[in-house]
């Protein structure tokens, strides 16, 4: 089908007009954002002499109104029949754009349903509303039809009656922007001949107004998540700007829960490579439920399982978050209950959506209030610190697999390929054999003894200034199989996660083993060997206090000439190990340490710390 614009309709459009002369539909999911786009195009695609949409003309003034106040959310609500109902300028809905779009376009716009409320039967199950992207909106239709169409519901037949009533009054080309639940009804109606219908007698409306809705129970009325619905609209202002695929939303909330995480935990980094687990790990737990687009309890248990409630904590935040923060009195919603203000608790639904979305809980560990960690911080006694024992033994074992590769990488303890004599030493060397074979020889290979001798290891994270790993030191090893400790990192007391419990992170540091009593260098005055940023102090003593000649320097580039001019001043020679060969993930766990305030700490701090 071909726009009068001259550009393809996407799919979304349904001609009716063999059955009505102009008449054009576009079948939608309400709350669903492709199909807000698609009937936001089919506006955009033609000139039409008017846009119906299946709302209630007594809610038309209070729900124009709320639209025009986007991006701010406001909603028209009123009451019947006891019950709050709350129909929102949802900007990822699909009445609202078309609502929008008409009034900026100066398209005469229709409100073609009845006041009669809404219930279960408007809102039936369907298959995932992320599909009408690819498809279409029209397509999707003839999905669920079949489904929709199973049987013949008197109500809504009636309903649908009036429907093509008030739209065989307009005249001109019209597009009707309408609800997948009585589209089946429609089709019949337009086929059929004009029949009388009984008026509607709705129940009374009153208490009909708009009001803002409180932008922390936003979830409770949008069909999206609020960050999308913000986002949405950002996007929209640039006139030359394309709205994202479906899919690539949960990427941006877990990009931006990163940067409220990280913003918030200094002492935490979380690597890209996390949020792509987390991303595909939530769309595997979606298409286990059978849908496309993972609702929020996946995207928090996908963040969960990959970062930590903390991040998951976080990315619970920036799907709520909604930049727009309204004023006058606020409508909050629950789950099943509303208040207006100071009003009385009432139950309350969604007009578009009354069937009421599933809601769990999720224990989470979140993160200390702001409050409580200035009160940890005050009660912190500086005379009593210790380190948390997994993070020991975890420092340790990486500290044993340097010294290995350490040893393996050495020139002395290379294989090397000798003739055979009167001993196959330790194998026989297949291809210096066949290079050699036209001599006649026969090669063999010797594995030498590992003999580089190595008590110290230093590893360089990050070879940051002093202003951004003001925490330098030496801690002691406790009993003998632990090194004794040299190490710069951020300020803890910029961390807090716990009673007496602090977060940071390690910018380099130095192990020595066996233990032994080494002065502070961070403290020397001068440092040592004319050493001038953390780093360099750092080699300086472990190369001043190592009793073997080769140190160990583990970093993600060669040693620089200032490190190996340290090195060489010292007596000692730097043996590279890259970083690179490790995964990111165990460098990032162990770049992370913590700090308890005395030993009696270690009894709660797996209650805080996460793994």
């Amino acid at each position: 089908m071909e726009s009068d614009l001259g550009g393809p309709s996407h799919g979304d459009i349904l001609d009716l007009d063999s059955l009505r002369p102009g008449l054009c539909l576009v079948p939608v999911v309400h709350g669903s954002l492709p199909f807000a786009e698609a009937a936001r195009r089919a506006a955009l695609s033609r000139k039409w002499d008017a846009i119906a949409i299946d709302l209630p003309s007594a809610v038309r003034e209070e729900f124009l109104e709320a639209v025009v106040r986007l991006p701010e959310i406001r909603a028209a609500t009123w009451m019947q029949e006891g019950r709050r109902w709350v129909l929102p300028a949802d900007p990822c809905g699909a009445a609202t754009l078309v609502a929008r779009t008409a009034l900026q376009e100066r398209i005469p716009l229709l409100f073609v349903d009845d006041s009669t409320p809404t219930d279960e039967r408007d809102d039936p199950t369907l298959p995932d509303p992320a599909s009408a992207e690819s498809i279409g909106a029209a397509d999707y239709l003839g999905i669920a039809l079949p489904f929709l169409d199973r049987e013949t519901d008197q109500e809504l037949s009636d309903r649908a009656a009036r429907i093509v009533a008030r739209l065989r009054s307009a005249s001109g080309k019209v597009l009707l922007v309408c609800r997948m639940a009585l589209v089946g009804h429609l089709l019949r109606e337009l086929a059929a001949a004009p029949r009388a219908v009984a008026a509607e007698d709705p129940p009374e409306i009153t208490e009909l107004e708009t009001v803002p809705v409180d932008a922390r129970h936003l979830a409770f009325c949008l069909g999206e998540w609020p960050f999308v619905a913000q986002e949405a609209e950002r996007i929209r202002r640039d006139p030359f700007a394309e709205m994202p695929p479906h899919r690539a939303w949960t990427m941006r909330v877990l990009a931006a829960a990163r940067r409220r995480h990280l913003d918030r935990r200094r002492a935490r980094f979380l690597p890209v490579h996390e949020l792509r687990s987390a991303d595909r790990f939530a769309h595997r737990l979606a298409r286990l439920a059978g849908h496309h687009q993972p609702s929020m309890w996946d995207l928090v248990q996908a963040a969960r399982a990959c970062s930590g409630d903390s991040f998951a904590a976080a990315v619970l935040e920036a799907t709520r978050h909604h930049g727009h923060l309204p004023e006058g009195p606020l409508l909050k919603l629950g789950p099943s209950n509303s208040r207006l203000e100071d009003g009385p608790v009432t139950p309350w639904t969604h007009r578009l959506s009354p069937v009421p979305a599933h809601w769990t809980t999720v224990q989470l560990r979140k993160d200390p209030p702001p409050e409580e960690a200035m009160r940890w911080i005050r009660e912190w006694k500086p005379a009593s610190l210790c380190s948390h024992l997994p993070e020991d033994l975890a420092i340790e074992h990486f500290n044993q697999e340097l010294r290995e590769r350490a040893r393996s990488s050495s020139p002395s303890s290379q294989a090397r390929s000798l003739p055979f004599e009167s001993s196959l030493l330790d194998g026989l060397d297949l291809r210096e054999t066949i290079r050699h074979f036209w001599k006649g020889e026969i090669w063999v290979r010797e594995f030498p003894p590992r003999t580089l001798k190595l008590d110290t290891v230093v590893i360089a994270f990050d070879d940051g200034p002093g202003s951004r790993y003001p925490h330098q030191g030496t801690w002691y090893a406790e009993h003998a199989n632990e090194s004794t400790l040299l190490f710069y990192a951020t300020d803890p007391a910029m961390d807090p996660i716990g009673p007496g419990i602090l977060r940071c992170r390690y910018g380099g540091l130095a192990l020595l083993f066996p233990p032994r009593a080494v002065p502070d260098v961070f403290a020397m005055n001068p440092l040592p060997l004319d050493a001038r940023t953390p780093l360099e102090t750092l080699v300086a003593g472990a190369c001043l206090y190592s009793r073997e000649k080769a140190v160990v320097f583990a970093s993600w580039d060669p040693p620089s000439l200032a490190l190996s001019r340290i090195a060489h001043e010292a007596g000692k020679r730097l043996v590279h190990v890259k970083l690179s060969g490790f995964s990111a993930r165990t460098l990032e766990k162990l770049r992370t340490f913590h700090v308890l305030n005395g030993k009696d700490v270690r009894g709660w701090a797996d209650r805080f710390i996460q793994g």
